[in-house]
């Protein structure tokens, strides 16, 4: 995320000719999706897809990532985890709070409070400040949100920036139970992972069981791939990549994390459906080494995990 923003967009990136530019909406407008539209923001059935193609190219202008080309913000990531019904909401009705880093139109704490979760409850957090008001559009409740619950901010800026910044200043080390990161570390190399993570684990409570979770593209084989035009070159020319996980690298992304922080973490992480996944309603989640499916060829597939405090 920002620092694929370490200069201006690239050139063309704002083109709707790239394939991440869906001209029609097809699968990405879901039963769920249309539930949340009609119920919770009010519209009628005829209005949405008019609203929905009025709210992406919005977002697009502000910046024309591929998730906002396909519509992502229609898609309730962590909703699929699955420690979501058994873990988070339980927690949030019950007085908890939840974060949502790289919340976008924040998409996914308006299915919380569709399922039931306080407002007051949730937080978000994006590096754009325009996403609060765009979102508030696309959902239409902007009377529902307490002010103040909408961080922008930038998680890889410089130390002193970062600690005066509205995550560390406004929200505060150490007060979140909940932390979301859906689609989110990918974005970044290795060495910026280790970095926002580090950083997350300073904004995460002191208190044993508190919880990051989320899921992102994973792999097979981890390492740095090289990301494709027009997103390829950094504003020096360098070239750009992002770090691909399989669990065991991700589970050590976070062990390393730990160890610099000095907090003590349970680490879970498996490639596949959410439906391969043994989990607890308290315990994060586990996955047998001997029940782990995994892929014969080296392609991307959704990573999920959590990472729990000790």
């Amino acid at each position: 995320m920002a620092k694929m923003l370490d200069g201006p967009v690239p050139n063309g990136a704002r083109s709707v000719s790239w394939p991440w530019y869906h001209h029609v909406l097809t699968t990405e407008l879901t039963l769920d999706a249309k539930k949340l539209l009609t119920t919770y923001s009010g519209l009628s059935p005829g209005e949405i897809e008019r609203h929905i193609y009025s709210i992406r190219d919005k977002a697009w202008g502000i910046f024309p990532w591929p998730c906002v080309g396909e519509f992502w913000f229609l898609s309730f990531g962590l909703a699929k985890h699955p420690l979501y019904r058994n873990m988070v909401l339980p927690r949030l009705k019950a007085g908890q709070t939840l974060l949502d880093i790289g919340a976008c139109l924040g998409q996914d704490i308006r299915k919380c409070v569709f399922d039931g979760a306080p407002a007051g409850n949730l937080y978000a957090s994006d590096l754009f400040p325009q996403y609060e008001a765009l979102a508030h559009e696309l959902w239409r409740d902007g009377d529902r949100f307490p002010p103040g619950h909408f961080f922008a901010d930038n998680i890889l800026a410089d130390n002193d920036v970062f600690t005066a910044g509205p995550l560390m200043t406004q929200l505060g080390p150490g007060q979140v139970d909940i932390i979301a990161i859906t689609m989110f570390l990918h974005l970044f190399n290795y060495e910026n992972q280790l970095k926002t993570a580090t950083r997350i684990l300073r904004l995460l409570s002191q208190k044993p069981g508190s919880i990051i979770l989320g899921s992102q593209a994973g792999s097979i084989d981890f390492g740095e791939q090289s990301l494709k035009p027009p997103f390829h070159r950094s504003d020096d020319g360098s070239r750009r990549t992002v770090f691909r996980h399989n669990p065991e690298s991700f589970e050590q992304l976070w062990k390393e994390a730990g160890k610099v922080t000095g907090v003590p973490l349970k680490i879970s992480a498996v490639l596949q459906a959410p439906t391969d996944f043994l989990f607890g309603a308290d315990s994060s989640f586990d996955f047998s080494i001997k029940k782990r499916r995994y892929l014969t060829r080296s392609e991307t597939r959704r990573l999920y995990f959590s990472i729990m405090r000790t």
